[in-house]
């Protein structure tokens, strides 16, 4: 975000918010990522992710 506030960007407006809806787009898809893995993790191991994460011994302890 600091690169598009930035008085040497030379890219023009449209190509400022093309870039700020590309990032709100790449988190989606993550979010998105997540989800399908938690599902995969479910119907694989019958648990959900979530639970699985909570009984793992915490590494250095």
């Amino acid at each position: 975000f600091q690169h598009l506030m930035d008085d040497r960007w030379k890219h023009g407006i449209e190509t400022a918010v093309d870039v700020t809806l590309l990032g709100r787009y790449y988190e989606r898809f993550a979010d998105h990522a997540v989800s399908v893995a938690k599902r995969v993790v479910y119907l694989v191991t019958g648990e959900h992710a979530d639970e699985i994460q909570a009984a793992a011994p915490v590494e250095g302890a």
